[in-house]
Parts: C-alpha cells; sequence; structure tokens
C-alpha cells in the first residue's frame, strides 16, 4: 500500500498562506541570533531571511540611518520605481503597493534593460546593456526608488550618476550579485550621503530586492493606518464616550454594556468612558452627562446601545441631549449611529446559536415572581400590536 500523501494533512487541518507567512516570521524570531538592528530594519532583514532562509544576512545587511523612512515616505508619495532586472519589476506586487498608495500600477514600474534602443547603445558602446538602461532612466531616478537586484555594473553607473551628476534617489536598494565589480559597487554606495539598504558582499539578487520593496510596503501601509487613525481622532477629539441603553427595573440588566464601557476605558484611547440608561432604574443621561462635564470633557460623544432604529432613536433621545447640551453651551456633543447592521453583529449572532445547542426547552424554565423585582403591576406583559393597527402606522410611515 502507497504511503498517505503529506499533503493531506495540511488538507485535513486547513491554514491559509498569511497564516504560514506569519509562522515562519514566528520561528525566524525565535531563531535569529542576537542583532543590531533597530524596530525599523528588523521587519526588512526578516523578510529577507524568510525570502532565502539564510540567517547570515544579518552580518551582510546594512542601512544607512534614514533608510527605511525614505523608503516608506518614497512609497507613500507614489513615487516610481526603476529596477535593473526585470524579474524584479514582475516579482514586485502592485496589490502591496496600492495598499500604500492607490496611484501605483504596473506603469510605475520601470526597467530598460530589455529595451531595442538599449541594446543598440549597448553595443554601439561595448558595455553591459545595464549601463544602457539605467541611463535611459536619469530623468526619472530623481525622488525614486532604485532596486538594483542583479548588475553590480547597473549600480557603479548608478553611483557616477550620483556623484557626477547630482541625481538623488529617495532610496537605492543595493543588492546586485555575482563575482565581478559587485563587492566595490555597494561598498561605493554605503559611502554616498543619501538613503540606502545594502547586502554586504558578493550575496544579493532579485529575490532580495523583491522582499525590501514589500518589507517596506508593509511598514508603510501601518505607518498609513497608524496616521490615519490618530487623524481621525484628532479630528473628532472626543474625550467623553456615553454608551446608552434603553434601561430596566432590573437590577444589574446592563450588566454586558457596563463590561464594554469598562473595556474601552481600559483600553485608554478615550480618557472617559461612562454607560447610562435612558429610562427606568439609572444612572439616566443627564446625570452622567453632567458627571462627564464636570470631570472636564469638552467633547462628548453618546451611543446608542442595541436600540431599534425607532421613536427613541429619532426622537425621544436626541430631544432629551439637546436639552442638556442647553445647559452646557461649551461643550460638544455628538450623538453616534446605533450599532445597526455589521458582519460582526452575524458571527455573534452564529456563535450564540452554537452556545444554544444543548440548552433546555423553555417549557423547563423557572420563572421569576413578579414581585422579584420593582415593577409596577402589569408591566411585566407582552403587549404586541394588533396587525390592523401595525398596518395603519407603516402605511402612515411609507
Amino acid at each position: 500500500m502507497p504511503p498517505k500523501p503529506l499533503i493531506h494533512n495540511l488538507l485535513f487541518h486547513p491554514i491559509d498562506g498569511p497564516t504560514i507567512e506569519q509562522h515562519s516570521f514566528d520561528a525566524i524570531d525565535r531563531e535569529a541570533p542576537a542583532h543590531d538592528f533597530t524596530a525599523a530594519q528588523w521587519p526588512v532583514v526578516r523578510r529577507m531571511i524568510h525570502t532565502t532562509a539564510d540567517f547570515g544576512l544579518i552580518e551582510a545587511v546594512r542601512f544607512s540611518d534614514d533608510a527605511v523612512t525614505a523608503g516608506c515616505k518614497a512609497l507613500g508619495e507614489g513615487r516610481p520605481i526603476y529596477t535593473d532586472a526585470q524579474m524584479i519589476r514582475s516579482g514586485i506586487s502592485t496589490v502591496r503597493l496600492r495598499a500604500v498608495n492607490q496611484g501605483y500600477d504596473r506603469t510605475r514600474i520601470h526597467c530598460h534593460v530589455a529595451d531595442p534602443d538599449v541594446a543598440a547603445a549597448a553595443r554601439e558602446s561595448g558595455l553591459p546593456r545595464a549601463v544602457a538602461a539605467i541611463r535611459k532612466a536619469r530623468g526619472m531616478l530623481d525622488g525614486a526608488i532604485v532596486a538594483v537586484g542583479n548588475s553590480p555594473t547597473a549600480l557603479l553607473e548608478l553611483n557616477r550618476m550620483i556623484i557626477e551628476e547630482g541625481v538623488r534617489p529617495a532610496l537605492v536598494i543595493g543588492m546586485p550579485v555575482g563575482f565581478v565589480h559587485v563587492v566595490e559597487s555597494k561598498e561605493e554606495l554605503m559611502g554616498l550621503d543619501l538613503p540606502w539598504i545594502v547586502v554586504r558582499g558578493r550575496r544579493g539578487g532579485s529575490p532580495l530586492a523583491v522582499s525590501v520593496i514589500h518589507a517596506l510596503c508593509v511598514l508603510a501601509e501601518a505607518e498609513r493606518t497608524e496616521a490615519a487613525c490618530d487623524a481621525a481622532a484628532a479630528a473628532d477629539d472626543f474625550d467623553a464616550v456615553i454608551l446608552l441603553g434603553h434601561g430596566s427595573r432590573v437590577p444589574d440588566a446592563g450588566q454586558s454594556m457596563q463590561r464594554v464601557a469598562a473595556a474601552l476605558q481600559e483600553a485608554g484611547r478615550y480618557p472617559r468612558v461612562a454607560c447610562c440608561n435612558m429610562s427606568r432604574l439609572g444612572p439616566h443621561f443627564e446625570e452622567t452627562f453632567t458627571a462627564m462635564v464636570r470631570q472636564g470633557a469638552r467633547q462628548v460623544l453618546v451611543l446608542p446601545y442595541f436600540l431599534h432604529d425607532g421613536l427613541h432613536i429619532r426622537l425621544d433621545i436626541p430631544a432629551m441631549m439637546q436639552a442638556a447640551a442647553a445647559q452646557h453651551p461649551d461643550v460638544g456633543l455628538v450623538f453616534g449611529p446605533n450599532l445597526g447592521f455589521d458582519p460582526l453583529l452575524v458571527e455573534l449572532v452564529e456563535r450564540r446559536i452554537a452556545q444554544s445547542r444543548g440548552l433546555a426547552d423553555v417549557r423547563q424554565l423557572r420563572l421569576p415572581e413578579e414581585d422579584d423585582y420593582p415593577v409596577p403591576p402589569g408591566q411585566c406583559a407582552f403587549v404586541a400590536m394588533p396587525p390592523e393597527e401595525a398596518q395603519r402606522w407603516k402605511s402612515k410611515q411609507s
């Protein structure tokens, strides 16, 4: 009997690509020897190791002080990318680039090495095509990211243009590979006053150059997301959040809402978080809002907590808030949207459905006595609107 193919282990316990990638990064973090890379540099080196499974790169990779910052900035601005090899151009993911700047597409990534006029210029000069190709790119190199992962002569010519012609790329990724002119091309680059990332020695290659750009994309996307969150927070500037529930005469009926408020407070993004009830047992909105103002709140957000989009949302709560706001004209008060629909709620409902399997039939539930709660007689009763009355109201609203 033939052995069972190993792929069946994966098929039986599926795991997707991003999870495998993260497991790989975790393994690299565990197995990597001590190093001096900064928190910004290490993700770049780690992805290079992930590409090659070569921990020896830790001893070979070098950064100028501002390389990661310059690379992320250039990507965020949608700067063009010039490469010395079609393999690099093909390997760079436009999906990753567009996550940083929507203006990126394949036309923003350039490689002239296969252009017919470049081949003709190389034959005429007797120089490698990589030299003629980067000369053709002269007009786009200022402010661009230049990724050299194949030809040391391309890097040597780029170095010359930087020194003699004042070309100023935003970042040079210097990773040519081979045995002729390789080491000196990188050492010369490292002596220039501009941002660079280099693999010293003979090692290099197109996959490494691509991995650096992808790592910078991930870092730049994270910076962009953080900046967007910071900008949104600064624009809203909510220094207090109030969760507003319907209220009940049952003590602790709002305990889950209180736990959500406590978790938001613990997260630390908002200085003050509280919850209150619209009716029945308190605390009620007016006293909670007043307490927030006394604590120094100047921009308060009120979020309705699991309330239907009915008259409470459309009339009762806004009127109540306007009355309270009139007492504090110097304090901003915003009525946020209700929780409404969200795919996360679908997941939560599915989870509750799963948790309901095996529960007892409703006939077996022990009901509380009405006297257990401070409820006037009759208010526990469920009163449905007659169908004819419901239809009349629907017609009136439509």
